[in-house]
């Protein structure tokens, strides 16, 4: 990367994926900005930078990129790293930047990348203080770590749904204009004096034009795998509020596109880009069950060959016939959030369902044909050991039905998150001046304990030969330190 040819071209607006990043598929999020300026007729040129560092990264480094790192790592100590280990290709990043006169340079973070960006920001900055810098994505929308991050670099934030918002603020730059005070809007100087307000949200998603990848480099995703999927995205938000769940809350309001506007994009990514296989990244691709099996129909009509996975929910009220449809229609995989075996702790959790809903349902999903994937979360606030024995039975009885456990997880402290919010109501204690993986609740259960019970149910879902792919016990690894120092005596500044 270092030595390449520039790939910068003059734009209305760079938008920068900042690492790290998922690089299986190109940000579906961008792919919408993408496709939406276009349509208001703003040229967007899209740059990976994410996708970039990762692929010339050495195998050692690649670990950053994995999900299961962040609760190994303080989240900014991720993004120190990856800063230092790749300094020359970042700075070489940054002088390509400058050699272009866009104006606006949006990068899309997450709660580790934003770190990251606002070190990139300050070298742009620093170099060309003109440059009008925004934040978008989830470490835009939460106050943690948003808040955290001062100086800031960025000019301003993109909070929420940011299609139409982001469309205002390069009309007012165009016109050199001030930023718009309007909602969905946080300028720098604000951080941590206010909470912006939330956009309307765009009440028809079909009104959106789809994502065509077109500034997307498809072929270096999943680098050296056959399996090139694309994301897509049926619905925005979720039908549930689980206590734990922060995701939702950036779409506050659930809506789900048509049916036919789905499938136009199926067909055009089929035919565009080659595509074989999609992961829906819904919140869960079951909130809307008619547009679910009208979806279906369309697909088993259309004749096209590609598979599909996605998360979902349980339903009690998601029958065996539908389920026989999406196998028909191709669904390879369903990824459930099951999370807890034991009624109690279910209802704390808020997820409108009992042990035995979920068995039902993994069982009708298993007898479909579906590939039926869980997810586990040990160590909520108020479970107790017989709570914990609970879910070990759930797993143990439910065995023949369960592919994989995909994420076994200990709880995390999302500040945001209901628990994180109403601590009273949870027993939850954490101190703010500390990281949130070192919350504990009223009974004592803290890090140490959820790491054990972790460790004990890794061994059970070994025991039971079902595969599991990600295991994250939150706790801090004791490489980072000595990692930290090795880098410690790299040159810092920008220039």
């Amino acid at each position: 990367m270092e030595n390449a040819p520039s790939t910068i071209k003059n734009a209305d607006i760079l938008l920068v994926v900042a690492p790290p990043f998922f690089v299986k598929m190109p940000h579906i999020g961008v792919g919408y900005l993408e496709s939406f300026l276009a349509a208001k007729g703003f040229k967007a040129q899209v740059y990976d930078l994410s996708l970039k560092l990762h692929n010339n990264a050495k195998e050692d480094l690649k670990r950053f990129w994995r999900v299961d790192c962040v609760n190994s790592y303080f989240q900014s100590e991720i993004a120190e790293i990856i800063f230092k280990s790749f300094k020359k290709e970042i700075e070489r990043f940054v002088d390509d930047v400058l050699a272009v006169p866009t104006g606006v340079i949006g990068f899309s973070v997450n709660m580790i990348s934003i770190y990251l960006a606002n070190r990139i920001a300050k070298m742009i900055k620093l170099e060309d203080p003109y440059r009008l810098i925004v934040f978008g994505g989830p470490g835009a929308f939460y106050s943690h770590p948003r808040d955290q991050i001062k100086p800031s670099f960025a000019d301003v934030y993109v909070v929420g749904e940011g299609e139409v918002t982001l469309v205002e603020i390069l009309t007012a730059h165009k016109n050199n204009q001030d930023i718009p005070d309007i909602p969905g809007v946080l300028l720098a100087e604000d951080l941590g004096k206010r909470q912006p307000l939330l956009p309307p949200n765009i009440q028809d998603l079909d009104d959106i034009p789809f994502p065509t990848f077109t500034g997307f480099d498809l072929k270096e995703y999943n680098q050296g795998e056959e399996y090139k999927p694309l994301p897509i995205l049926l619905s925005r938000g979720c039908i549930r509020r689980c206590a734990y769940c922060i995701d939702y809350m950036m779409w506050p309001k659930f809506r789900a596109r048509s049916a036919r506007h789905v499938m136009d994009e199926i067909r055009y990514q089929a035919e565009h880009n080659g595509a074989r296989a999609f992961e829906v990244i819904d919140l869960t691709c079951n909130g809307n069950l008619k547009q679910l099996s009208q979806l279906c129909d369309l697909i088993i009509d259309s004749g096209l060959d590609f598979t599909w996975v996605s998360y979902a929910i349980i339903r009690k009220d998601m029958s065996f016939e539908l389920l026989q449809k999406m196998k028909k229609a191709r669904c390879d995989t369903l990824i459930y959030g099951v999370e807890n075996g034991s009624d109690r702790v279910l209802k704390l959790m808020n997820k409108g369902y009992t042990a035995n809903d979920a068995s039902e349902v993994i069982r009708n999903t298993h007898k479909a044909g579906i590939r039926t994937n869980i997810n586990i979360i040990v160590g909520f606030p108020g479970e107790t050991e017989e709570d914990f024995q609970q879910t070990i039975k759930f797993i143990q009885d439910n065995k023949d039905y369960i592919n994989e456990v995909t994420n076994i997880s200990g709880c995390t402290l999302f500040p945001t998150a209901d628990i994180g919010r109403n601590r009273g109501k949870y027993g939850v204690f954490w101190d703010e001046d500390s990281d949130p993986m070192l919350f504990y609740d009223a009974n004592g259960l803290d890090r140490e304990e959820r790491n054990k019970r972790v460790a004990r149910l890794v061994e059970i879902v070994n025991n039971l030969k079902l595969t599991k792919s990600i295991v994250n016990k939150p706790s801090l690894n004791p490489e980072v330190e000595q990692l930290m120092d090795l880098l410690e005596g790299e040159d810092e500044k920008p220039k």
